[in-house]
Order: C-alpha cells, then sequence, then structure tokens
C-alpha cells in the first residue's frame, strides 16, 4: 500500500495564495481513493475544461471570494517544505479575496480548520458514466 497524501502547503500571505497537491498519483487520500498517473492527469484536465476556477468549502459551500488560479500536472519531482511530490502531481493555487469573508477563510486555512484540497465528486462519475 502507498503511503498517505502529505499534509503540505505553501502560502503567500502578501498575494494571498495557497499552493498545494490536489491528488499524487499511486497514493491515498484520507478516505483510501487512490489513483493512477493516467486518472489524475484525467481528473486534472476535466477540471480544467468543465469546472476552472470554482471553488466550495467541504463540497457544500460555494464561495466567490476564492478561486483556484493555476491548476497543472507537475512535469518533474517538486519539494516543497521539505517533503517530496512525485512527478504527474496535481497541483493548484487558490486565490483568497481580501474581504471579511476571505479574512475568515484565510484563518481556516492557517488554522487548519480548513486542510487542503479536493477533487469534486461529479468528475469521476461524469467519467464512468461516460465509459
Amino acid at each position: 500500500m502507498s503511503e498517505a497524501i502529505p499534509e503540505l502547503r505553501e502560502f503567500d500571505e502578501e498575494q494571498r495564495h495557497l499552493l498545494g497537491p490536489v491528488m499524487l498519483p499511486s497514493r491515498f487520500d484520507l478516505h483510501g481513493d487512490g489513483f493512477t498517473l493516467r486518472e489524475v492527469e484525467h481528473s486534472c484536465h476535466f477540471y480544467n475544461k468543465n469546472h476552472f476556477g470554482s471553488c466550495d468549502i467541504n463540497h457544500a459551500l460555494d464561495v466567490d471570494c476564492v478561486r483556484i488560479i493555476e491548476s497543472y500536472i507537475l512535469p518533474k519531482k517538486l519539494t516543497i517544505n521539505g517533503q517530496k511530490l512525485p512527478i504527474g502531481t496535481w497541483m493548484a493555487v487558490l486565490e483568497v479575496d481580501k474581504t471579511n469573508v476571505g479574512d475568515v477563510i484565510w484563518e481556516m486555512l492557517h488554522n487548519d480548520e480548513l486542510t487542503g484540497f479536493s477533487q469534486e465528486g461529479p468528475m469521476f462519475e461524469n467519467k464512468i458514466i461516460k465509459e
């Protein structure tokens, strides 16, 4: 069994950006789901084509003060805060507005009340239905 997805994030305080992995190939998330390199690439590309920019909190609350501004597959290994990410990792950069709600979300990210990125379930349902 592969190791768990590392909890790693990189904050840019000035721009209010958060960089982190969405999915790692051949690794398992907190729900026990693991994906091949091809599945990770497909998921990233599907998101970029159909949902790019949209954000929600815990798949329940859509927010307009937070958005994904970058979403891509790592072409080579990368190390963030001493943690190594493999080729094929789906990375994203989140931008949080400087508004009252944005300030609360930014603080929740810093306090680990919101801990990371999660792919939306419908992207996988759509893939399964179409195949």
